[in-house]
């Protein structure tokens, strides 16, 4: 279980980012681990979208970076939760870093953490609704 109370649940998938081949390996990654969650396609190229974003941002640092990619459970919700370590953010304003990817990624996933410290890290949530559910049925 981490700091939130989430539960983390299988998939659990990472995607190395060194180049710009990488942002496309990253959005194939993130639309498989919605996809193994049961998300349904409108939900599966948000989280592929927010994801591509986020590894287009670490690529800016030249610098290699891990996505990871996993399942998260949260009483009867489940979710999809992608996470990457960012050392450059840790003298960063938490509330400024917030802010920035609440402006760039918030249409597309429902939460968005930066955990400051020694080790920073930014978590991106994606929760399914019962509306992403109702279209894998129909």
């Amino acid at each position: 279980m981490d700091e939130a109370g989430y539960t983390a649940i299988p998939p659990i998938l990472s995607v190395k980012v060194q180049d710009n081949v990488d942002v496309m390996i990253t959005r194939d990654t993130a639309r498989r681990a919605s996809s193994l969650l049961g998300f349904a396609p409108s939900y599966q190229a948000k989280l592929a979208s927010a994801a591509a974003v986020l590894a287009g941002l670490v690529l800016h640092t030249r610098t290699v970076h891990e996505l990871n990619f996993n399942g998260v459970q949260h009483g009867h919700r489940i979710g999809v939760q992608v996470s990457t370590v960012v050392p450059w953010l840790r003298d960063v304003p938490a509330n400024r870093v917030e802010m920035a990817l609440h402006l760039k990624l918030g249409n597309l996933v429902d939460e968005i953490v930066f955990i400051q410290g020694e080790t920073a890290v930014i978590f991106l949530t994606l929760w399914q609704s019962s509306k992403s559910t109702d279209s894998n049925q129909s």
